[in-house]
């Protein structure tokens, strides 16, 4: 699997909303208990003043435990997304983000790290080079972690149906263009009779829409984007045309990323073969590697791959 440049940008903006971790909050509730243990096992076992790398850092969410675990390394995050706004967040002697990296292609010297980690990114990218290039940067005797998605998490599984509703409500819908279409006309200053006529049909979609949503949590999204269509104002008049036009804008454009990244996140998450080959591929690169582990919560929900491996 390769970052396509689509998916770049949306990760870009995506961290440069402020988020530090992957996974929305409704995804992360209740499951990073575990994940925790593994990165505070793995660095309480690295010693201080280590040169660690972490692939695919994104908001930098194993740096940020580091520090909370009051851990002092000399941490490198890249990403294939730009980093700026993490960068600002994360001003810190010790750290540095390389945004728009390939992983697949790294610019570190050979051996040039104690550690390689990585949460939910290494599979995104091309895994074969990937896991090359983490190796190739691991010194003699440095160890590796990496969190990998599983597809039969419940964060894979979750998304998922999230998606299956989103387009049981939206299939063959047209009510983003409907209103658009009312204030377009409002803004040209069209007869009162084309707006109304407009505002009708537009309602009337929302209307289906209304009726195909369910009380499921995997109707969460639809919920959401259903209610900010039914909420835009009824007549154009209370609102300049160009900025409910902007908002309708801004909302699809972060409703079709939000859609991309659950869509990227199913297709990068691993089976037992995938999680497999992996192992295979780092351990064909030099590693020696540890049995792959499935994490699962307290209540035994799935959560996610766990691969260990050292040079």
């Amino acid at each position: 699997m390769r970052i396509s440049p689509e998916m770049q940008s949306v990760w870009t903006q995506y961290w440069k909303s402020g988020h530090a971790e992957s996974l929305p909050k409704d995804q992360a509730a209740g499951r990073l208990m575990e994940l925790d243990s593994v990165w505070r096992k793995f660095l309480s076992e690295i010693p201080d003043g280590a040169r660690l790398l972490d692939l695919a850092t994104g908001g930098g969410d194993i740096i940020r435990k580091a520090i909370t675990l009051g851990r002092h390394f000399n941490f490198t995050g890249v990403d294939i997304a730009d980093l700026s706004t993490v960068r600002s967040a994360l001003q810190n002697s010790g750290i540095v983000l390389v945004g728009n990296t390939d992983l697949s292609s790294l610019p570190f010297s050979d051996a040039a790290f104690d550690g390689v980690t990585s949460q939910f990114g290494l599979e995104y990218a091309d895994v074969a080079a990937a896991t090359r290039e983490a190796i190739r940067v691991l010194a003699p005797g440095g160890r590796g972690q990496f969190v990998l998605h599983h597809v039969d998490s419940a964060i894979t599984q979750n998304d998922s149906k999230s998606l299956a509703a989103y387009h049981s409500v939206f299939a063959d819908s047209n009510a983003f263009q409907l209103g658009r279409k009312i204030f377009e006309l409002h803004q040209c200053d069209s007869p009162h009779a084309a707006i109304l006529k407009a505002q009708t049909d537009f309602q009337s979609a929302v209307g289906t829409l209304q009726s195909r949503l369910r009380s499921e949590p995997a109707f969460g999204q639809a919920h959401k984007v259903v209610a900010f269509l039914a909420g835009m104002p009824r007549s154009p008049g209370f609102h300049p045309a160009t900025e409910v036009l902007r908002k309708i804008e801004d909302a699809e454009k972060q409703i079709q990323a939000v859609n991309l990244r659950k869509l990227a996140q199913i297709e990068a998450a691993l089976d037992g073969n995938g999680i497999d080959n992996i192992a295979e591929l780092l351990a064909g690169a030099g590693a020696i590697v540890d049995t792959p582990l499935e994490l699962k919560s307290p209540e035994g929900e799935l959560i996610a791959w766990s691969l260990s491996f050292y040079k």
